[in-house]
C-alpha cells in the first residue's frame, strides 16, 4: 500500500532507481573514458605535478605518441567497414526478397549517414572503451505521413547510460536504457509547455549528472515490459499474435483458420520522455522488439562479475608520461646549458665591443690586442667547449617509446615506417601482426552492426507497412527501385514485368561481412586484370569488358558496353539474358501455350453444358408435374450426364494446370541454356495432349 502511494506521489519512482543503479554499476566506466580521452586530447600532466613544475618554471611538454595508433585503427576500421548481410531463415522467405530487404538496409544507411554513427562509435571505443548508437524513426518528409528508419550517431557516449547486467557482446539483451540531453530553459518551455517546473532535475549529482546554468535535463527511457498476449497456431503450421490476426481480419484479408491458442508473455518495448518526477511523454509502445540502442565495446574484462571496459590506449599512459618527462628534461637542460664561453687574457678585448656578443652573434672577424707576460706573448682567446647533454636521455626516450608500442602490441611496422622487410609480401605479413592485435576492435564494431541490421530487419515490415515504390542500393552503391505491397499473400509475387515484395512473410537473419568496401575491391580487381592481360594479352578479348566495366573514369561503362559486343561467340551465346531463348524453345514455348487455351476453352463448353442441362431439368420438372416417375427418370439421366460433364472438365483442368507445371519447367531449363533438353521435355507433353478426352 505505501508502495502503490509513493509510486502515485512519483510515477518515476521505479525509473529513478534504475538510473541511479546503472550510473553507480558504470561509474568507474565512465571515469575511466573521461580520463583517457582527455588524455590523448593533450591533458597529460597530473595537476599537481603540473602545478608545481609551471611554479617553478620548468617545462612540462605534451609530445604525443598515442594519438596517431588510434588513427590507424579507426581509419583502418573506416576501410574495412562490415556490410549488413539478409539470409531467409524459412519457407516464407526467399533469397529475392532478402536481397531487397538488404537494399533497403544500404539505403537507410546511406540516407541516414549511418557510416559517421559507426566511425564515432568505434572511435569512442577505441579511445575509451565504449561507443552507442541509436536506431529511430521519423517522418520522411514534413508533408507526409509516411516514416523512414534511422541510423544516428551519438558523439558523447557518457550520455547513455543502460542496464549494466547485460551479457551479450552486441547489448541484444539490454533491458533498459536512458538518453540524456540537456537543453536550455527557454527552449524546455517551448517545447514542453505543460511540465511541471516545480518538479527537480532528472539527476543524480554525486555521481556527475548536474544541469548547467539556465538548462534542465531531460531523459529518453526505453525498457522491456512482459504483456500478456495471445498466440494462434493456424492450420498451415504458422504462428500470430491475436492482434496482427485481428489486423488483417479487419483489413478484409481470409487468415488460415486457427487451429489452437495459447496466452504468452510477450516482450514489449515501452518508450517515454520524463523529466523531473513527472513524464514529458507518456509511456507509448515502441514498435520494435528491441531496445534500439546498440553498445560497440573496447577491451572488455570481467573480474569476478565486476565488468570493466578499457580503450586501447589505457595502459600505454604510463609510458607516455615517461616520455613526457625524458623530453621535458631533455629540454630544460638544454635550455639552462650556458653558451660555449671565450677565454681571453685581461686586456685583450676591452677595447674591442664585438666581444660582449660574440657567443650570440657571428662575425667574421674579431680583433683583440695582443698581451704579453714575462716578455712571453699570450696566444689569441679560444672558446671553451660546453658541458655536454647526457645520452641517457636519448636512451630514456628510445625505451620509454618502445614501452609504448609494447602495451599497445603495435610497432613501428604497424605505422608504415620502413624496417628490415624488403618484399612487398613481407611488409603485408609485419603490417597484419600489428593489425591482429587491435583486431578485436574490428570484431566487436562487426557484431554491434549485426545488432543493428537485427533491429533494421525487425523494424522494416512495421516502418513500411503499406503500398509503396521504395528506395533500395545495390552493393555497388547504384540505385534502383521496388515496389511494396503487404497485402500480398506470398514473399513476392510477378505481375507483368513487374515484381511485387511483401517484406513482412518469412524469417530473415543478419549476418555481416568484413572486408574492403566495394570501391576498393574494384579497383583491385582493376589492377589483377591489368597484370593478366599484361602477360596473356590474348585475355584482352575475354576479359576485356570486365576489365574496363572496373575502372573509375568517365567513358567507361560504355566502352565496357562496346568491347562487350567484340566477345566470341561462344561466350555471348553463354551470356545471354534471364528470358532469352532460342528459337527452337521458343517454337515449343508458343505450342504449348496454345495447348492451355484449348485446355480453356474445353473448361468454358463444359461449363456451359452444365448450366443448360441444368435448365433443361427445371423445365422438364415445370412441364411433367403429374408425371412423378418419368421426372425421375429424367433427372437421373440429366444428373448422370452432369456428372460425366463434371469428370471431362476436371481431366481438363488437371491436364492444363500439368501442362502449366512443364511450362514453368521448361522455362527455368531454358534460362539455363538447356535448350534440347527442353524441346525434347515439350514433345514428350504433345504426345500426352493426344490423350486427352475430348469435352462433348
Amino acid at each position: 500500500m505505501e508502495e502503490s502511494q509513493e509510486l502515485k506521489q512519483d510515477p518515476l519512482h521505479e525509473i529513478r532507481e534504475r538510473f541511479k543503479y546503472a550510473t553507480e554499476a558504470w561509474a568507474d566506466n565512465r571515469k575511466r573514458y573521461k580520463e583517457d580521452v582527455e588524455f590523448l586530447a593533450g591533458d597529460q600532466w597530473p595537476k599537481d605535478i603540473q602545478d608545481e613544475r609551471d611554479s617553478e618554471g620548468q617545462p612540462c611538454l605534451v609530445v604525443d605518441k598515442l594519438n596517431q595508433y588510434v588513427r590507424q585503427v579507426v581509419n583502418d576500421s573506416r576501410q574495412n567497414r562490415p556490410s549488413i548481410k539478409v539470409r531467409p531463415v524459412d519457407s516464407g522467405a526467399d533469397i529475392e526478397t532478402a536481397d531487397i530487404i538488404q537494399g533497403l538496409c544500404r539505403h537507410i544507411e546511406d540516407r541516414s549517414d549511418a557510416s559517421a554513427a559507426y566511425d564515432t562509435g568505434v572511435d569512442c571505443a577505441v579511445r575509451g572503451g565504449f561507443g552507442f548508437i541509436r536506431v529511430l524513426t521519423e517522418y520522411a518528409h514534413e508533408n507526409t505521413f509516411e516514416q523512414e528508419i534511422c541510423i544516428e550517431r551519438i558523439r558523447n557516449p557518457l550520455a547513455v547510460v543502460v542496464d549494466p547486467d547485460f551479457k551479450k557482446a552486441d547489448g541484444s539483451d539490454i533491458k533498459y536504457a536512458f538518453i540524456i540531453d540537456e537543453i536550455p530553459d527557454d527552449e524546455f518551455e517551448s517545447l514542453y509547455p505543460d511540465a511541471d517546473e516545480s518538479a527537480p532535475d532528472f539527476e543524480v549529482g554525486e555521481l556527475g549528472w548536474t544541469a548547467g546554468e539556465d538548462k534542465k535535463i531531460i531523459a529518453e527511457y526505453f525498457e522491456i515490459v512482459q504483456k500478456p498476449r495471445t498466440l494462434h497456431m493456424l492450420v498451415d503450421g504458422t504462428t500470430v499474435l491475436d492482434d496482427e490476426y485481428q489486423a488483417a481480419v479487419n483489413e478484409g484479408l481470409i487468415p488460415p483458420q486457427i487451429v489452437e491458442s495459447r496466452t504468452i508473455n510477450a516482450n514489449v518495448v515501452m518508450w517515454s520522455k520524463v523529466h523531473g518526477k513527472g513524464y514529458i511523454e507518456e509511456p507509448r509502445e515502441w514498435i520494435g522488439k528491441y531496445i534500439p540502442v546498440v553498445p560497440i565495446l573496447g577491451n572488455e574484462i570481467d573480474i569476478d562479475g565486476e565488468v570493466s571496459y578499457v580503450g586501447l590506449c589505457h595502459m600505454a599512459k604510463d609510458s607516455q608520461r615517461l616520455y613526457n618527462y625524458s623530453r621535458s628534461a631533455f629540454a630544460e637542460r638544454v635550455a639552462l646549458a650556458p653558451k660555449a664561453p671565450y677565454v681571453a687574457a685581461a686586456g685583450q678585448v676591452e677595447n674591442h665591443p664585438e666581444w660582449e656578443d660574440a657567443n650570440r652573434v657571428n662575425y667574421s672577424v674579431l680583433t683583440y690586442d695582443p698581451q704579453s707576460l714575462d716578455g712571453t706573448v699570450l696566444g689569441a682567446p679560444q672558446r671553451q667547449p660546453a658541458s655536454d647533454v647526457p645520452a641517457g636521455f636519448a636512451q630514456d626516450m628510445q625505451m620509454s617509446e618502445h614501452d609504448i608500442q609494447a602495451s599497445l602490441g603495435m610497432y613501428a611496422a604497424s605505422l608504415g615506417q620502413q624496417g628490415n622487410e624488403k618484399s612487398g609480401r613481407a611488409i603485408m605479413a609485419r603490417q597484419r601482426e600489428g593489425d591482429t592485435s587491435t583486431f578485436h576492435f574490428h570484431d566487436n564494431l562487426a557484431r554491434s552492426i549485426r545488432h543493428i541490421g537485427r533491429i533494421l530487419v525487425d523494424l522494416i515490415p512495421k516502418v513500411y507497412d503499406s503500398q509503396r515504390v521504395i528506395r533500395i542500393i545495390g552493393e555497388d552503391g547504384t540505385p534502383d527501385m521496388a515496389h511494396i505491397s503487404p497485402d500480398l499473400q506470398q514473399s513476392k509475387q510477378k505481375i507483368g514485368a513487374k515484381t511485387i515484395y511483401n517484406l513482412s512473410i518469412g524469417t530473415y537473419d543478419v549476418s555481416v561481412t568484413a572486408g574492403a568496401s566495394y570501391t576498393t575491391r574494384r579497383v583491385e580487381a582493376a589492377e589483377a586484370m591489368m597484370q593478366m592481360t599484361q602477360a596473356n594479352p590474348a585475355l584482352m578479348q575475354i576479359i576485356g569488358d570486365l576489365m574496363v566495366k572496373n575502372m573509375d573514369w568517365p567513358g567507361a561503362d560504355e566502352m565496357a558496353k562496346r568491347l562487350k559486343l567484340l566477345l566470341p561467340p561462344q561466350i555471348q551465346q553463354a551470356e545471354q539474358k534471364e528470358g532469352e531463348m532460342s528459337p527452337e524453345v521458343q517454337q515449343v514455348i508458343m505450342q504449348a501455350q496454345q495447348a492451355i487455351q484449348e485446355k480453356d476453352m474445353q473448361i468454358q463448353q463444359a461449363e456451359q453444358m452444365i448450366q443448360q442441362l441444368a435448365q433443361k431439368m427445371k423445365e422438364l420438372e415445370a412441364a411433367n408435374q403429374d408425371k412423378s416417375v418419368e421426372v425421375q427418370v429424367k433427372s437421373a439421366e440429366l444428373e448422370l450426364k452432369q456428372q460425366e460433364v463434371h469428370i471431362s472438365a476436371y481431366s481438363a483442368e488437371t491436364d492444363r494446370s500439368k501442362i502449366m507445371q512443364d511450362l514453368e519447367k521448361e522455362r527455368i531449363k531454358a534460362e539455363a541454356g538447356i535448350a534440347e533438353k527442353a524441346v525434347e521435355s515439350m514433345n514428350k507433353i504433345a504426345e500426352q495432349e493426344n490423350q486427352i478426352v475430348t469435352v462433348e
